[in-house]
């Protein structure tokens, strides 16, 4: 049975198996590496002894992230990333469904406006002139509000929505459904498959900002999201602000550094499984142009 099954392998289909085999090496080799860091013992990580499997195992480096000022963080991120995703989903689907219609008076000229933001950038300094301005400096809405419009995601909803067939909101039309009850009724549902994938597209975005509270966020430090705090841990000298364990030579630096990227990524690896059915289907349909 198995020599049939190599005999309708092609010669092109081996060499494709063989490459994507090598990638997938290449990218579980440093994740086991990292892994096998964090959870081994000072002399073994010295050592160079735990290179893809822990040797000693200990769990000292996680109980560095223990502290009251990562868990804050982690809370406080969390609600960042659903508020302003959900907020970004529903401006999308406003701002596309009327975008789909051809029959909108000056839909051409709205494109072309959503389009060329999309090619040139004002620059750091005119957007953080803008912020400040508009009072988002070391305020919490600097890390929802800006970004909840984005032209690169409203043209792929909108092209997944000239994909679902009119017929479904000619008959809701004459049911008596209006513009929003046929837009979060029968098109939202409909329209999933994008919807999943542009929240898997904000969702890791806004998971791993760091740089946002770099620029706006001076003294209300508490602000300061997960990546930030995970910043100072990865970068500075901060770590005896985060712990004592590191002065009482409990804890090797690089162990801690490997289970903070290891902690900063399992949440957003965990969510990623249940949309990445729909992450295909979706970029597939929304990129097609009507």
């Amino acid at each position: 049975m198995v020599k049939s099954i190599f005999k309708r392998i092609k010669p092109l289909e081996i060499i494709i198996y063989l490459i994507i085999g090598l990638l997938v090496v290449c990218t579980i080799l440093p994740f086991l590496n990292v892994i096998s860091i964090s959870l081994s013992s000072y002399e073994n990580v010295v050592s160079n002894k735990a290179m893809l499997f822990p040797k000693g195992w200990t769990f000292d480096a996680y109980t560095v992230l223990m502290s009251k000022k990562v868990w804050i963080s982690f809370v406080w991120t969390i609600v960042i990333v659903i508020a302003s995703s959900v907020l970004h989903i529903i401006v999308c689907l406003l701002t596309a469904y009327p975008l789909s219609k051809n029959q909108l008076p000056g839909r051409k000229f709205l494109l072309l406006f959503i389009l060329i933001p999309m090619l040139f950038s004002g620059g750091l300094v005119p957007y953080y002139k803008v912020l400040s301005g508009l009072g988002f400096v070391d305020n919490w809405m600097v890390f929802i509000v800006p970004g909840l419009f984005s032209g690169y995601n409203v043209i792929l909803m909108k092209n997944f929505i000239n994909q679902i067939p009119a017929s479904m909101e000619e008959a809701a039309r004459i049911d008596g459904a209006g513009y929003f009850k046929i837009l979060f009724s029968i098109l939202a549902p409909s329209s999933m498959p994008i919807i999943a994938t542009l929240l898997l597209f904000y969702g890791v975005g806004k998971w791993n900002d760091w740089f946002t509270a770099l620029i706006f966020i001076n003294q209300k430090t508490y602000l300061y999201p997960l990546q930030s705090v995970l910043n100072e841990i990865l970068t500075a000298g901060n770590l005896d602000n985060i712990s004592g364990l590191i002065t009482s030579g409990k804890v090797f630096t690089d162990s801690t550094k490997m289970a903070v990227t290891i902690f900063s990524i399992i949440p957003i690896a965990s969510v990623y499984p249940f949309l990445q059915k729909y992450f295909v289907q979706g970029i597939f349909v929304g990129s097609v142009k009507d």
